[in-house]
């Protein structure tokens, strides 16, 4: 026989020889399961910081003069004229949080069923000081007194309540450390209301 003519050998497989799988080492699955966890665990914990806050800045709006507030529907509405500039937060139709350009001063705003100087006893001014707004409505306003229950630190800097408005009046709940340097920016905001 010749060489040309001779078969080439074919090389056999043995058990041995088979292609071999390398096995992932236990330690490394458990890093990734680890790993996923903790990233999933970040996931939550920015998902509860930000979302909260995300939902309230859907509901926020800067105020214009051109387009009042409105508190109430139909014929009980009320509209409240916010200074340019200012962030307003409507949780709801009847009420509204209005916030200074600054956040130096927070107003609480919501519409009450009591007169003006009901609605201001009611709100925890001892003796509410009534007068007549230029606009011919009237404002009764004061200190609130703290009640024995009750956080201090909760407590209004000053409460006021202007009417008659949608049958009953309007009460603004003043929150800031500093009244004296805001009382021109709320007696505007008080000045603001249209029944």
């Amino acid at each position: 026989m010749n060489d040309t003519a001779r078969a080439a050998p074919t090389p056999r497989r043995t058990a041995t020889s088979a292609p071999s799988r390398s096995h992932t080492p236990w330690w490394i699955w458990t890093l990734a399961a680890v790993g996923v966890l903790g990233l999933l665990a970040f996931t939550i914990v920015i998902g509860i910081m930000a979302v909260p806050a995300a939902l309230a800045n859907l509901r926020t709006q800067v105020a214009s003069v051109h387009s009042p507030l409105v508190l109430g529907s139909g014929p009980t509405s009320v509209e409240v004229v916010v200074p340019d500039g200012w962030l307003i937060t409507r949780p709801d139709d009847s009420h509204a949080l209005i916030t200074t350009p600054d956040g130096g001063m927070t107003v609480d705003v919501d519409l009450d069923a009591e007169a003006p100087a009901d609605a201001a006893t009611t709100a925890g001014v001892a003796s509410p000081l009534v007068e007549v707004l230029a606009s011919g409505l009237t404002a009764a306003h004061g200190s609130p007194v703290p009640t024995s229950e009750g956080d201090p630190a909760d407590v209004p800097a000053l409460v006021a309540a202007v009417g008659p408005v949608a049958g009953g009046s309007i009460v603004f709940s003043v929150s800031t450390a500093d009244l004296d340097r805001y009382r021109p920016a709320l007696a505007n905001l008080l000045e603001g209301v249209r029944p």
